[in-house]
């Protein structure tokens, strides 16, 4: 096995057990106090930095697996959000070639109205199929609170996990 094959690899292993992470501990019966903020989605967040990052060790087969688990377990309309993420996911990765050059700032903005238009398409699909969607107040403090997370996701990323940004000759590679 070469050496790129196992960092592929290895990084893959490491996102499947930190979106496992995330899910176990999101179902934990941890009485923190509400102050009425939701709480960010730190499982898109993680994935779509992953994926600006380093698109081959974020596979679409990984991110149907942990939001069909995730749709599941949290008791959300089967398959809607994972619907929303692999359509939004891979609308980056298609875009990637060209993000690949971008300013964190922009990279950033990308990530935010990606969230944004997740969330209100959420909210027409779930009107369309006559499903109650929650308050529009709550879903964009939601949107706004994952915007917010973004740049602390991608610094552990890049610090702890040493997952770097790969250049536009790396990509061609």
């Amino acid at each position: 096995m070469s050496n790129t094959t196992q960092h592929i690899w290895s990084y893959r292993a490491l996102f499947l057990a930190l979106c496992a992470s995330v899910i176990c501990i999101k179902m934990m019966p941890l009485s923190l106090d509400h102050s009425g903020v939701p709480g960010p989605d730190l499982l898109l967040a993680l994935t779509l930095a992953w994926l600006l990052r380093q698109p081959a060790v974020v596979p679409l087969g990984a991110i149907v697996l942990v939001f069909l688990l995730a749709d599941v377990l949290f008791q959300r309309p089967p398959g809607l959000w994972t619907l929303l993420v692999i359509i939004t996911s891979e609308a980056l990765r298609r875009r990637r070639l060209t993000m690949t050059e971008f300013p964190f700032l922009l990279e950033w903005s990308a990530f935010s109205g990606a969230v944004f238009v997740m969330i209100l398409a959420e909210r027409v699909l779930l009107w369309v199929l006559f499903v109650d969607p929650p308050p529009l107040g709550l879903s964009l403090a939601h949107a706004i609170v994952t915007a917010a997370i973004y740049p602390l996701v991608v610094g552990i990323s890049k610090f702890l996990f040493g997952l770097r940004k790969i250049g536009p000759a790396e990509v061609e590679a």
